[in-house]
């Protein structure tokens, strides 16, 4: 019971905040200052073996300047179709898959297309998403160009610190690289808190949202941006509504539903298409270069195995007695058979 309590989300100021930036409660000092936010979340998704390394990066963006016609408040689908999704995998950690602890799904991207990056452009392209929000499926392009008039950016995420952590290590930094004016964090705007969390399932089950392929770091993000907008809603029109929804589960989750299936892919950045797909990194192969003395040791060790087994059908005794006494496989001169 401690472990899945949860205050009304109602009471809650950070859904007061979000209800304040889209319209649907009158806005304070902090939040009117923003104008036309737009929310940029980021999910990362790290090895499970190695947390130092970043195998997917998923982002969804929500531009309140493509919403006017919608303000103030609206159906919460209406929100919803005006999300944006990417997805970027770099292509360093190509061969890396969380399979042990959780079920990863890098390959089912459930919006759109998977990006393949290098390691390098990371950094870059995520810096070109929070200066030009709204141009989000052409921020991978590092040869082109964007603009975009002045906007506020407000950073989601489903547990801030652990998405913020992840991305420094990709040497980008949420104050100097985002420049954002405000974070929300979706575990503490459903009333949750780093001692009684609120798992992304958890919450999107008490919504009446069945999630696919979660632990994609694109699904994961457009999901948590999803939620956002729900609990907004939702709450505003029917306050307690969220928290409602959470109490009804608690305990043991029903397991996460995976679809198989793959994600079309694209290559960003400077990031080259190789000629087979998935992009295959370089590794050690087996090496089948054969010389003349490998060629005949291979031969000789053929040829003594049909021999014992010859012998071994004529004689199994003796042929069982000679085996004892020889040491297997010792590259003495030939003999012949007879």
């Amino acid at each position: 019971m401690g472990k899945h309590r949860v205050q009304a989300p109602g009471d809650s100021r950070e859904l007061h905040i979000v209800q304040e930036m889209f319209g649907l409660r009158p806005p304070t000092t902090m939040t009117a200052n923003l104008g036309w936010p737009v929310f940029i979340c980021i999910d990362c998704e790290a090895f499970e073996h190695d947390q130092s390394k970043i195998t997917e990066i998923g982002v969804a963006v929500l531009d309140t300047r493509d919403c006017a016609d919608l303000w103030p408040g609206a159906d919460e689908q209406q929100w919803i179709e005006k999300i944006q999704y990417a997805h970027y995998r770099p292509v360093q950690y190509a061969d890396l898959r969380n399979k042990n602890f959780i079920q990863g799904c890098a390959e089912g991207f459930n919006f759109g297309s998977t990006a393949w990056i290098n390691l390098e452009d990371a950094k870059p392209i995520l810096r070109r998403i929070f200066k030009y929000p709204s141009q989000l499926h052409q921020a991978g392009d590092l040869s082109t160009p964007l603009w975009d008039c002045r906007c506020q950016t407000v950073f989601v995420a489903h547990g801030a610190s652990n998405d913020t952590a992840f991305l420094r290590k990709l040497d980008f930094d949420m104050e100097s690289d985002g420049q954002v004016s405000l974070t929300v964090d979706t575990q503490r705007v459903a009333g949750g808190s780093k001692r009684a969390a609120i798992g992304l399932h958890r919450l999107l089950l008490s919504m009446g949202v069945q999630p696919i392929n979660l632990h994609n770091a694109g699904n994961d993000a457009a999901y948590t941006l999803q939620s956002m907008v729900m609990m907004a809603c939702r709450d505003s029109a029917n306050p307690g509504t969220v928290a409602a929804g959470l109490m009804r589960y608690r305990g043991k989750m029903p397991p996460v539903q995976h679809i198989a299936f793959k994600a079309p892919q694209i290559w960003m950045g400077t990031a080259v298409q190789p000629g087979v797909d998935p992009p295959v990194i370089v590794q050690r192969q087996k090496n089948t270069s054969q010389d003349a003395t490998s060629v005949r040791i291979r031969a000789e060790r053929r040829r003594r195995k049909r021999v014992a087994r010859a012998r071994a059908k004529a004689d199994p005794k003796a042929a069982a007695a000679a085996t004892k006494k020889r040491r297997p496989w010792s590259f003495k001169p030939r003999r012949n058979a007879t």
